[in-house]
């Protein structure tokens, strides 16, 4: 049976640890060569790529702040260069925000929030478009969050960007659909990673109380929906918000 990625390339920004680290892996295992970009430690980055290796397939590891533009373009340039083009973008970076209330919210942390949460995606998009769209082929996907069509209280900056980028994959994808390239978002809900571990204790146990599944969801678990739309498979899936979120927002 052949392997649903075998032969791809692909890209995650924000990949070296949580959702990111298992969306790599998981691409790996269907076929797929992979590059991953983070901020985050290289060494951390270096051992995830000895992983992917591990796999079958080729791995780059790359240094990236997607808040600076010029670092987001040099990274989708240097896996186009390893690997002779790119089929896959994932934009996975994001920071969270948690605040008791609107009105203390900071210029600096609007300013940080968006710069990294939605224009670092629209950066990596602008940037690898015209490659996808003269080859005729490309896979997309936006992270975006179930907060983006359920927003929370204390939660304003991190809702507001999640719900711009909902927005800008729809508008985008509208663009590109005639041209092979495919540009959808996946929405997790409350996921075991890093982010979710270092909000508010009190909020998480709420959020879990309040979740029809009654946990939360295991970074595996989110990987798929990736795979999917990065796949051959979600050739008619253009602008959608696919949601592993336990049933927190159902429609």
């Amino acid at each position: 049976m052949s392997k649903r990625l075998q032969g791809r390339t692909a890209l995650v920004m924000g990949g070296s640890t949580g959702i990111g680290r298992e969306v790599c892996l998981a691409f790996a295992e269907q076929g797929a060569d992979v590059a991953v970009a983070d901020l985050a430690s290289q060494t951390g980055v270096a051992a995830l790529c000895a992983d992917i290796e591990q796999l079958g397939v080729r791995a780059l590891p790359l240094a990236a702040d997607v808040s600076d533009a010029a670092q987001v373009r040099a990274a989708i340039d240097a896996a186009i260069a390893r690997f002779g083009h790119l089929d896959i973008l994932v934009n996975n970076a994001g920071v969270s925000s948690f605040s008791p209330s609107f009105d203390q919210d900071t210029d600096d942390q609007w300013h940080r929030i968006i710069a990294v949460n939605l224009l670092g995606v629209a950066t990596a998009m602008r940037h690898v478009l015209p490659h996808m769209v003269g080859r005729g082929y490309g896979r997309i996907i936006n992270t975006a969050s179930q907060l983006a069509h359920k927003p929370a209280p204390g939660n304003g900056m991190y809702c507001a960007s999640k719900a711009a980028v909902v927005a800008l994959t729809v508008s985008v994808a509208q663009e590109v659909a005639r041209s092979g390239v495919t540009v959808n978002a996946v929405c997790p809900g409350p996921t075991d990673t890093p982010m979710w571990r270092a909000s508010d204790p009190a909020w998480n146990a709420a959020k879990i109380a309040s979740l029809p599944i009654g946990r939360i969801g295991t970074p595996r678990e989110i990987a798929w929906a990736y795979v999917y739309l990065a796949s051959d498979e979600a050739s008619y899936m253009i602008g959608q918000s696919i949601s592993p979120n336990g049933g927190d927002v159902m429609w």
